[in-house]
């Protein structure tokens, strides 16, 4: 099954610490993200400062991991799919009208339509929103550990 990412699972999958969860329900789908989830992680690796989740994660990993993780942040390989804007503007914004969404839920609801994608966040990345609306138009919302 192809499955949608958060940040938080993506820099788990960079690590090379992809969760069982996550393994298990994708078997050997496709990986995909957001541009707006992978924006959130590049913004948080790019600093010099560990100040936050993503950047703690990267630090504590082994220096050769974080290295390796860090350089597939700047370029991110192509087994990662990432939906252009292009193609989701406009669902976003005929879907605006349907869903109280901000910009990264709709670009997550939109782009696991697109992809035909269960979307998979990490525990902590509540958001009752996404999952109310994405049962509506009928897509699974999963909560995985990282």
């Amino acid at each position: 099954m192809d499955v949608l990412i958060d940040d938080r699972l993506l820099l788990a999958v960079l690590l090379r610490r992809e969760p069982g969860g996550l393994a298990k329900i994708r078997r050997h789908g496709a990986v995909f993200t957001t541009g707006l989830w992978y924006h959130r992680l590049c913004r948080a690796v790019g600093g010099r400062r560990v100040s936050g989740q993503l950047s703690g994660a990267l630090s504590a990993a082994p220096p050769e991991a974080a290295t390796a993780a860090l350089a597939s942040v700047i370029e991110l390989p192509a087994a990662i799919g990432l939906i252009s804007l292009r193609d989701l503007a406009w669902p976003m914004g005929r879907m605006v009208h349907d869903h109280r969404l901000n910009l990264m839920g709709l670009e997550a609801l939109c782009a696991a339509r697109r992809a035909n994608a269960t979307i998979c966040v990490e525990e902590r990345n509540d958001s009752p929103g996404l999952v109310a609306a994405a049962g509506e138009v009928g897509i699974t919302v999963v909560q995985l550990a990282a």
